[in-house]
């Protein structure tokens, strides 16, 4: 009813309160100093995820976690059912009731396996008509990367057989680890793979810039606890190069 969705927010609020409440009953008896509650797609945990959990497991170790994985849409309900606290997606965030507490600009760039015949030239510079008559992995993250990718994979249909070969952030980095082909991927996200030699960053100068923009939010009606303040400071650190304001 219209007054039924008028009282929800003020409903919400009450039941959050009353389990955090009861959570903090709960940690008390056992002994646990706050639980974190997070979740983000399959991609954006190996990005982000693995590195901050270690460095915050190591200086709080009596803290529980919680880490999910799962789409954008379902972050939202599960933020505002309070079975989460906080939600790392993709930008744009137009959910009025959703706080962004941090925002990062992540560079998208090409890569490729170490075997790859690109790669033998590494060290020179390329075009993106150097491209076109090798395989590419359309991956789609945000709408100016998919007009790009969209572009990019339809000039490279010779190189794939004649086909356009769309497929997940995951499966794209594991085809290209394979040697299969080339593909633009958020600089976090292939960071150890460049390290350890096995994928190689095309160095490409007619290439626009383009960004991945992960933000940390959260239901903008319920406060952060201790627990959750001191995960988001400690991804903070970890991630401050990529931060933006």
């Amino acid at each position: 009813t219209p007054l039924g969705e008028r009282f929800l927010p003020y409903a919400q609020r009450i039941i959050a309160l009353r389990d955090d409440g009861l959570q903090v009953v709960k940690d008390f008896h056992s002994g646990v100093r706050g639980q974190v509650k997070i979740a983000a797609p399959t991609p954006f945990l190996l990005s982000y995820m693995i590195d901050t959990l270690s460095h915050f497991r190591h200086q709080h170790p009596a803290v529980d976690i919680l880490i999910r994985e799962r789409n954008k849409t379902t972050i939202f309900d599960l933020l505002l059912d309070n079975s989460l606290t906080l939600g790392l997606v993709n930008a744009p965030v137009f959910a009025r009731d959703m706080l962004q507490l941090l925002r990062m600009r992540d560079p998208i760039v090409p890569v490729t396996g170490a075997n790859h015949p690109l790669a033998q030239g590494q060290n020179n510079s390329l075009q993106m008509q150097d491209l076109y008559k090798y395989t590419i992995f359309r991956v789609s993250m945000f709408p100016q990367m998919t007009a790009f990718i969209d572009e990019v994979a339809e000039l490279a249909r010779e190189g794939s057989g004649g086909a356009v070969i769309a497929v997940p952030m995951v499966m794209a980095r594991r085809l290209v680890m394979m040697g299969q082909g080339l593909t633009f991927l958020p600089a976090s996200y292939v960071r150890a793979p460049i390290a350890s030699g096995e994928f190689v960053q095309l160095n490409i100068t007619d290439m626009p810039k383009l960004y991945s923009e992960p933000v940390i939010i959260a239901y903008k009606n319920r406060d952060l606890d201790e627990a959750h303040q001191a995960f988001i400071d400690v991804f903070k650190n970890m991630w401050q190069q990529l931060i933006v304001e």
